[in-house]
């Protein structure tokens, strides 16, 4: 461009380089925070809470990195597109989008690409990409209050779907970033501030077009109401959603169960309960912190949370409460014969997750009787976590 500048490499970068050398650590402090405090969202299965990314989130950064906003801004004041009005993208002039964007150009020039990477995935949640992007995609009838449709919606995407290959909200915007970074890399190097103002609207248009292409679907669903309402006669038991009010109350039997998982604390008591003579409370209890701890796994410790809550709140004789004892005898009775793909789900799951991290079982599991005693172990401890968590 005949009118490009390079004032953020020439301003800014010399303060972001000599920095970094003694705040590398700091910065990746930084990350972790934002991270542990969305934990929930970030690993959910899809796209359903607005993520905030407000004025602390930006003075944390500042301050682990020690480079306040008007040092940043100094910068930014004397590129070209400062003073255009109407710019875009108009995030160029964010103060914690340049930064950020200086602090994966001086990974990419210490040739460390994991932490360019993980630079570029705080960017992708920063405040004007995917936290903005998810509230203009969703003005109303957010997902959050209508999570039953975006349950719909997640379970009957084709795998053309990055949300659907990716199964969590982070691995899906990881995808979508690192694949960014790798694309451009080159203009990292380089740097102008036409290059920048380039290079924010890509990773902004990659992220919007993923969550967009959701929201299609989302509000097809709402306007034609394609999920199903569950009532008494209702005679598809396999395909159901609850009414709004029961629908409103199984959420927050989920989000209190979830609470409860989500502190990584095995409670022994429930190992003990969930125990039996082929599979003592000792190793019950480790399979389980191998599965909790597990950050990966945490989409689908929900699906069984949710799918457990669901199929025994739709039963026609429910009481629609999980603190009742008929929520546990419902939960843990055999099924064996069962065509629903609710209960078939949590079975998989749990199935999934003895071949990975009980290498016990792999070797017992030919004999029937030991592989039921394993699963039921499972889906009781989760069964009494909903159960308490919910008195």
């Amino acid at each position: 461009m005949k009118n490009n500048t390079t004032a953020i490499l020439k301003i800014l970068y010399p303060i972001v380089e000599k920095k970094m050398s003694s705040r590398a650590a700091k910065f990746k402090q930084c990350i972790s925070k934002f991270v542990d405090r969305r934990n929930q969202q970030l690993f959910d299965t899809g796209p359903y809470d607005r993520m905030a990314y407000g004025s602390i989130d930006a003075d944390e950064l500042h301050s682990a990195v020690d480079i306040d906003r008007v040092q940043v801004k100094k910068a930014i004041s004397e590129t070209y597109y400062w003073n255009i009005a109407a710019f875009n993208p108009r995030y160029a002039k964010d103060e914690p989008t340049i930064l950020i964007m200086s602090l994966i150009r001086y990974y990419i020039m210490k040739k460390n690409t994991k932490d360019a990477q993980l630079a570029a995935l705080y960017l992708a949640f920063s405040g004007k990409f995917y936290p903005s992007i998810h509230y203009a995609m969703f003005p109303v009838a957010e997902p959050s209050k209508y999570r039953e449709i975006m349950e719909y919606v997640m379970n009957n995407l084709s795998q053309s779907f990055e949300f659907k290959k990716s199964k969590t909200v982070i691995a899906t915007v990881k995808t979508i970033s690192d694949k960014w970074l790798e694309s451009y890399e080159r203009m990292f190097k380089s740097f102008s501030d036409e290059d920048i103002a380039y290079l924010v609207q890509q990773l902004h248009n990659r992220i919007k077009s993923i969550i967009k292409n959701i929201a299609k679907e989302y509000y097809k669903a709402y306007e034609n109401k394609d999920y199903i309402v569950y009532n008494s006669e209702n005679q598809m038991p396999e395909d159901f959603h609850l009414a709004d009010s029961d629908s409103l109350r199984c959420e927050k039997f989920i989000d209190k169960a979830m609470a409860k998982i989500q502190s990584n604390t095995i409670e022994y008591k429930y190992c003990k309960m969930a125990s039996s003579s082929l599979v003592r409370a000792e190793e019950v209890k480790q399979i389980l912190e191998s599965i909790i701890n597990d950050k990966h796994t945490i989409g689908d410790i929900k699906i069984v949370v949710r799918n457990m809550i669901y199929t025994y709140c739709a039963e026609p004789k429910s009481t629609k409460e999980v603190a009742d004892i008929q929520f546990l005898t419902y939960t843990i009775t055999p099924k064996p014969n069962t065509a629903n793909k609710h209960l078939l789900k949590i079975d998989e799951i749990v199935e999934g997750w003895l071949d990975t991290y009980s290498t016990r079982y792999a070797a017992r599991k030919k004999r029937l009787a030991t592989k039921n005693a394993y699963k039921k172990s499972i889906k009781f401890y989760f069964a009494l976590i909903i159960h308490t968590a919910n008195k």
